[in-house]
């Protein structure tokens, strides 16, 4: 029955996979450091006196906890990738890699780390200044297109009536339709128009993903546009225009600015 349970499962007792003897319930992993050692994930971890050695200086540095530790770098192996040596030595390394955890890795994943895109925090109230940063730069340069005359008076009219430009940009009846999952019309075409003039019509959907539609499609605008938070450092002013609400996000942005890491490579000469 044991087999069963997931790895998360809680257990009372360590050593689950042994005969159910009470005399277990006796073994010295049991008292202290047992079981209450072990963490799950998004679990925060509870020190105490006796399990440390009566002291702990630094928590974070110390003990080990899924939701705290580094998830933004991959695979850093230490490589200067920008030339062709080191280029080709960490291909050497990730096909090493490849052959070790197969099911975790693969072939056509790698990518070199210059080459990389800064990754974006899942933090949720960095997510949603970051999600306005998006709309303001979509209808900025919507707004921008309109005023060149790229995109048409009508076409721009059936597209804020179509996208529904009142609340947030929304496109899931865009994606719906372009998919053939709703019937097109009139407004679907001045739709598609504008999103060519964008650079937009050549997002794909994967229908074989948990993920929404319309959080591929903002997953996607944001390698198209080129998104940083280098760039919504300076647009900030420009969509938080609250004073109350601008020292907020400033004071997130801040405290995310101070957790960065800064990845330096050193070469080591060993004299004989």
């Amino acid at each position: 029955m044991h087999d069963l349970n997931s790895e998360w499962t809680p257990m009372q007792f360590t050593g689950e996979r042994m005969e159910p003897n009470i005399l277990n319930w006796f073994r010295l992993e049991q008292w202290g450091k047992g079981n209450s050692s072990r963490l799950f994930y998004n679990e925060v971890p509870k020190p105490t006196w006796f399990r440390y050695g009566g002291h702990l200086d630094n928590a974070e540095k110390q003990l080990y906890s899924f939701t705290h530790a580094d998830q933004d770098h991959k695979f850093v192996f230490g490589i200067d990738t920008t030339t062709p040596e080191g280029r080709e030595q960490f291909k050497k390394e990730w096909e090493t890699a490849c052959q070790l955890v197969p099911e975790l890795i693969s072939k056509e994943d790698m990518v070199y780390p210059h080459e990389n895109l800064t990754m974006v925090s899942n933090e949720p109230h960095f997510r949603r200044v970051w999600q306005h940063y998006r709309e303001h730069l979509f209808k900025a340069r919507f707004a921008y297109l309109v005023q060149e005359g790229v995109i048409s008076e009508s076409d721009a009219a059936a597209f804020r009536n179509y996208i529904d430009f009142n609340g947030g940009a929304s496109f899931t009846t865009y994606l719906y339709t372009q998919l053939g999952l709703l019937q097109k019309g009139e407004d679907f075409e001045a739709a598609s128009r504008v999103m060519e003039a964008l650079g937009l019509n050549k997002i794909e959907v994967d229908r074989k993903t948990a993920q929404t539609y319309e959080d591929q499609f903002w997953d996607q605008f944001d390698i198209i546009f080129e998104l940083s938070e280098d760039g919504l450092y300076r647009e900030l002013p420009a969509f938080v225009t609250d004073p109350a609400n601008k020292a907020k996000v400033e004071a997130l942005l801040a405290g995310r600015k101070a957790q960065s890491i800064e990845e330096t490579t050193q070469k080591l000469e060993i004299s004989a």
